[in-house]
């Protein structure tokens, strides 16, 4: 049970954090982590290993692939004719009971699940990679863009099974799995990383981080997008995933988000009895940051990864004093000098807190998971 609260808790920390978070652990430490091992069959499949964003934004593909998997699990009663398909994502923790319910609930409307894990395949991430340090599971380097490509690999093994309908196959994911699976609909990602003309079917991102601004982010597939934010979370400002459905509606795309009152990260289940946890630690996750190829600009390291910026970041740079520029990059070159690998760059930290909030709501648990068996009842069975 400690386990599970621990990887939960970790799920959503660190989801935009620039300095190393701390948490509030017990005496003997926080237990190792486990893989998951749900009902259903595992199922390999090739990927990448883990990427930075600027990589990832650049195209630059590695010289090797690595073999991660999923869990395949059909409803109780599914035929042995094709039946339609949810690709889950996980948050940066790995599975939880937030993953589990979700799989319960899409199968008991006659959906297959492939439960991904992204995490357990790359557990030794800091020394494939060669990094100094790195945060758990070297999710700060790439912030959930390595769902994005996990999804796409996803989705071409399912379509080619003997079970699933390729027409007809989902993604719902949660906080960094639901930035996977909101920004796979992108097509620059998707000519890159993906497969061409082979598009999901519904998408429903699960309070995904839109504070960031990517080139042609607003250049989309013709996929139906859901998103689902509560009110009160912490770990992104609400109102930058509201920015971007205007945006994508402006384009005429098939994209609306459910704003819940009174309603935190990680709202719809319980964590091994935990219905609400207090996260302690450095959050930037309310600041707004943008896609800046610009970077690095002449007082950061060469081969500094970062490039992402904080919105307005040019605009200070052009006229802040040497003195102000001192003190901005002495902490950026810090990091890099011990070897963090983090993608973005910040200037003003007005916007940073200092802890963070999980906290299961049932009455928007409730509304939720009416609001999604209906999405995929008419995008999936139809």
């Amino acid at each position: 049970m400690k386990a599970r609260i621990f990887i939960l808790a970790s799920v959503f920390l660190l989801v935009f954090n620039l300095a190393i978070p701390t948490t509030v652990l017990s005496e003997n430490g926080p237990p190792k982590p486990k893989e998951w091992k749900g009902k259903g069959e595992k199922i390999e499949f090739q990927s990448l290993p883990t990427l930075t964003i600027r990589d990832f934004l650049l195209g630059k593909k590695p010289n090797r692939e690595i073999t991660i998997w999923g869990t395949l699990s059909f409803p109780a009663n599914a035929a042995e004719k094709k039946v339609p398909a949810v690709v889950i994502l996980h948050g940066m923790g790995g599975i939880s009971d937030i993953e589990e319910h979700w799989i319960e609930v899409i199968n008991s409307m006659g959906i297959a699940t492939f439960m991904v894990d992204s995490n357990w395949a790359r557990r030794k991430c800091k020394k494939d990679n060669k990094f100094k340090k790195a945060i758990p599971w070297c999710a700060a380097v790439n912030r959930g863009m390595n769902r994005v490509i996990d999804a796409y690999g996803a989705l071409k093994l399912l379509s080619s099974h003997p079970r699933i309908d390729p027409k007809n196959i989902g993604c719902i994911g949660m906080s960094l799995g639901a930035r996977g699976c909101l920004y796979l609909n992108v097509k620059r990602f998707q000519k890159m990383w993906g497969t061409p003309g082979m598009d999901f079917a519904a998408s429903v991102p699960m309070y995904p981080p839109c504070n960031v601004m990517f080139k042609d982010d607003d250049e989309i597939t013709d996929t139906p997008i859901r998103i689902h934010v509560g009110d009160l979370d912490t770990y992104f400002p609400v109102d930058s995933c509201v920015n971007y459905v205007a945006r994508l509606k402006a384009k005429g795309k098939d994209v609306d988000i459910k704003v819940y009152p009174d309603t935190h990260h990680g709202f719809e289940a319980t964590i091994s009895g935990k219905k609400s946890m207090k996260i302690k630690g450095h959050n930037d996750g309310r600041c707004y940051y943008e896609e800046n190829h610009s970077l690095p600009v002449a007082e950061m390291a060469p081969d500094d990864v970062a490039i992402l910026s904080q919105v307005g970041f040019n605009e200070w740079y052009q006229s802040a004093s040497d003195k102000d520029k001192k003190k901005i990059f002495k902490r950026l070159k810090m990091r890099h000098k011990m070897g963090w690998r983090l993608p973005q760059f910040q200037h003003d930290k007005s916007c940073v807190s200092k802890s963070q909030t999980i906290k299961y709501n049932k009455v928007a648990s409730e509304e939720n998971e009416k609001l999604v068996r209906e999405f995929f009842t008419n995008t999936l069975i139809k």
